[in-house]
Parts: C-alpha cells; sequence; structure tokens
C-alpha cells in the first residue's frame, strides 16, 4: 500500500486529516507594482491556472495590450502534481514555473494584490491606493496547499479522520474507494473534526460531530491536514460575493449574478462542484463563449454541466479516475469502468496531465474532455 491511502487531485476541499509527521509550510513571495494603465478592456484578477487560461483566451479576443493580470507571486504551481509530491514520486520544482513564464506574452502583468473590489463603478484597487478600470472584469483567484511527505508504508498505522459523513461525495468511486480501504488495512473516522493540534506532545484533538462536545485524542508521528478553507479576504462582504464571500455566478453560464460584465472561474466562486484544475479546463470553455457573446450584447448560450475530475491515487502506479457532474452523477471519459485502480490512470494523471496543462489549458487552448468523451462513447454522451 502506497502512503497516499486514498488521496485525490481534489483533496484541497476534502475535511481530512492524515495522522503521520509534521509537514512543510507553503510560502509566496510578492512585490508591488504600479499598473502600467490605469484601464484595460478586460482585467484579470488571479495568476492561477483559471486566470491563466482566461488572459491566454481574451489575448486573442481582444488583444494582449488591452489584457492585465493581477498576481502577486512569483511562481506559478500545478497544484494537482502535489498529490504525488507528499509521497515522494515527484519533486516539487516539477509543479513549479516562474509565473512571467506562463502569463501570455504581451499582457500585462500587475504584481500588486487586490484590497478592494467596486464593479458598481467597473474598477478594483490595489495595493498602495491604486485604482485600476475595467470593461469587463474576470475573477480567478484560488487557493493553495502544499503536501507532505510519508514514512515507510510497512511500519505506518495509517489513521484518515474526516469531518464529512462519506469517503467521498461520488457513491460509484466510494464504495470503490472503501474497497481499498478494506483491503489496506486503514482505519477511517468519519464526523471527527480536528480542533487542536498539541505538537509539543504530537497529540490531533478531535471533535465527534456525532456528539457536541466529545472529543478523541490520538498520538501522530506524523500529521497530514487538510486545513478549514474559504474565500480570499477580499471577497469577504465584497459587491461581487455571495454570503458566504464566494464569487456569485451563474452556474451555467459563470457570467455574475448582478453584474453582467464580471465573471468568475475556478475556486474563488459558488459553483457547486470540486474546485480541480479540471473543472477550470471545463469552465474556461463555457466561459469563453459566455464572454463572446456578452461582447456582442447576446445572451450567453454555452452551458457548464459542473464536469470535474479527481483522480484519487491510492498507490504509487495505480490510480481510480472519478469524473462527474453537478448532480454527483459519474460523466466519465473513458469506455471502461474508471472506478477500477489502473496503472493507466496512474500514468495519465502522473506524465499526461502536466504536459496537457503547461502546454494547452495554460495557453488556452483545452476545454475539457467533453470532445473527446463525445467521440469515445460515440456520442452517447
Amino acid at each position: 500500500m502506497s502512503p497516499f491511502g486514498a488521496v485525490s487531485s481534489c483533496s484541497r476541499l476534502c475535511s481530512g486529516v492524515w495522522l503521520l509527521k509534521p509537514g512543510m509550510q507553503s510560502s509566496l513571495h510578492t512585490a508591488a507594482r504600479c499598473a502600467a494603465r490605469d484601464y484595460y478592456e478586460v482585467l484579470v484578477l488571479g495568476g492561477g491556472a483559471g486566470g491563466i487560461t482566461m488572459s491566454a483566451r481574451m489575448k486573442r479576443k481582444v488583444g494582449a495590450e488591452n489584457v492585465a493580470v493581477v498576481e502577486p507571486s512569483e511562481t506559478h504551481y500545478y497544484q494537482p502534481l502535489w498529490t504525488l509530491v507528499g509521497g515522494g514520486a515527484k519533486q516539487l520544482a516539477a509543479s513549479a514555473r516562474p509565473m512571467g513564464s506562463v502569463i501570455p506574452k504581451g499582457v500585462e502583468w500587475i504584481k500588486s494584490r487586490v484590497t478592494a473590489l467596486d464593479p458598481d463603478k467597473n474598477c478594483v484597487w490595489l495595493e498602495n491606493n491604486i485604482k485600476v478600470s475595467y470593461k469587463y472584469l474576470i475573477i480567478a483567484l484560488g487557493i493553495s496547499l502544499h503536501y507532505d511527505k510519508t514514512g515507510k508504508r510497512s511500519k505506518a498505522n495509517i489513521m484518515f479522520n474526516t469531518a464529512l459523513g462519506v469517503i467521498f461525495g461520488v457513491k460509484k468511486y466510494a464504495d470503490a474507494l472503501l474497497e481499498v480501504i478494506k483491503d489496506r488495512d486503514l482505519a477511517v473516522n468519519y464526523k471527527r473534526n480536528l480542533i487542536e493540534v498539541r505538537a509539543d506532545k504530537q497529540e490531533a484533538v478531535f471533535e465527534n460531530l456525532d456528539k457536541p462536545g466529545v472529543t478523541e485524542v490520538h498520538q501522530y508521528e506524523m500529521l497530514h491536514v487538510t486545513p478549514p478553507m474559504g474565500p480570499p479576504a477580499v471577497l469577504i462582504n465584497s459587491p461581487v460575493s455571495d454570503e458566504g464571500g464566494w464569487v456569485d455566478v451563474d452556474k451555467e453560464t459563470l457570467q455574475h449574478k448582478k453584474y453582467p460584465n464580471v465573471f468568475g472561474i475556478g475556486d474563488c466562486t459558488n459553483l457547486p462542484t470540486s474546485k480541480t484544475a479540471a473543472a477550470v479546463a471545463a469552465q474556461s470553455g463555457v466561459l469563453d463563449k459566455t464572454i463572446s457573446l456578452v461582447m456582442k450584447n447576446e445572451m450567453p448560450v454555452k452551458k457548464y454541466d459542473g464536469y470535474t475530475s479527481c483522480p484519487l491515487v491510492t498507490g504509487y502506479n495505480k490510480v481510480i479516475l472519478a469524473e462527474f457532474d453537478y448532480n454527483a452523477q459519474p460523466l466519465e471519459t473513458f469506455p471502461i469502468d474508471q472506478s477500477k485502480e489502473r496503472t493507466t490512470m496512474y500514468h495519465m494523471k502522473a506524465d499526461m496531465m502536466p504536459l496537457l496543462y503547461w502546454n494547452a489549458l495554460l495557453k488556452g487552448y483545452w476545454g475539457g474532455p467533453a470532445p473527446v468523451r463525445k467521440l469515445m462513447h460515440l456520442g452517447l454522451k
């Protein structure tokens, strides 16, 4: 059994905790710089997967000189690789490239943080009280996490605690994961929420959500935590956000529900699907068509079905490729049972998908596997 257990590429959304050993911390270097101009036809907030792919698409639509990306980080990460970095199968460096190398040539890179959004005046405020106006705004802010290396599986007693009531939200894949868990003799506890870490004693304290106030203390040698997550601070109580702080967009068109010239993509939105690079890919194709029609004063017609993908790494050469839609129903690309552990799916995740990400998605040429799915299923899906 690999030390991965059943970690997925979308595990940053799962309220789960692996009891192993202390981990590494992420860091981002930031540098503020005044915008070259105070107005852009298209302003993109965020230099993650969604922001970069949409800036590439908008460059082709309105010209590079009319597009700007606001992003303080010097480094762009391919985050789906981190589940493999965590088990030592890949190096962290393989997931990183300089931000300047992925921003489309000619597109303005504004190295600063967004401090406020004012969609009623079609502008945003950056650090040092800098105001930048726009005609169209694409919000693509995201969340980043790093994963930790593990020890030898043969000597490890692995326990997985999750605040959720299930191991995975889609039954087909949950059933498959439960078989893996049984076969590998892993301990799984549901409705257990991490409330305290006593690092000096190497103790983790969990609350039993079925019995509020009742706690359990577990000793650990390595503690792997997926911490609670929420929207970026700048979006909380923002005019563009819902009550939870997420960008409030139509779940089918990705157009903002109140401001027709504002759009959202990726982690910062309230789209009811898992936040993955695969979801961003599918969203980008829909959003591209939505913006094209809005620019022509026409109504958006292309609809996003909630497609997302979570390659569930169950070993150093095994992956269960989960693909599903808004209704938590499987939406699989290949005409095989993808709930089975497969070496081919592992190599797709480890080797093929990074190439597709760097060379197609970030350049605005990959809008998800829907065309491949139709071909594979003879047009029936």
